[in-house]
């Protein structure tokens, strides 16, 4: 049935399930997106995580070479207590930077944004008017057969 004779209460149901489905494709393609990111972050800690053990050893020797090494000119509990104090303000400092640069960086969801545009185009090419393909949806055009 042309577009121009269909009852209204066809069209608005017709509307509503293509709605429904444009809105069920997106979180789908969201959370694909989202589980991808997910997973090679996970891949990328547990690589840094293996590391840690030696690093974490190493850094302690370290630090206690350094300390012995100021005893020599301050009494030992006070070159300890120098050292401890430089790692916490060095430790704060960097969790802080970190924090604040993971919280202004978002996750990418390249597929959606683009997804996003080219609804945004359909819809701009709706308000012109521009014939009854500009009633389906970018991705619906090809797959959406009337009944």
């Amino acid at each position: 049935m042309p577009a121009g004779n269909m009852p209204s209460r066809d069209a608005l149901q017709l509307l509503l399930d293509g709605l429904q489905t444009f809105i069920r494709e997106h979180l789908a393609l969201a959370r694909v997106e989202m589980k991808q990111d997910l997973r090679a972050m996970g891949k990328d800690l547990a690589v840094s995580a293996a590391g840690a053990p030696g690093l974490i050893a190493g850094y302690l020797l370290l630090m206690a070479a350094i300390a012995l090494l100021l005893a020599k000119w301050l009494p030992l509990w006070a070159a300890f207590g120098l050292v401890a104090v430089v790692n916490l303000a060095v430790g704060a400092s960097l969790t802080y930077r970190g924090a604040r640069r993971a919280m202004s960086n978002g996750m990418d969801l390249h597929g959606t944004a683009e997804e996003l545009q080219r609804d945004r185009q359909w819809l701009a090419s709706m308000k012109q008017g521009n014939g009854a393909q500009a009633s389906l949806p970018p991705g619906n055009r090809a797959t959406t057969a009337a009944p």
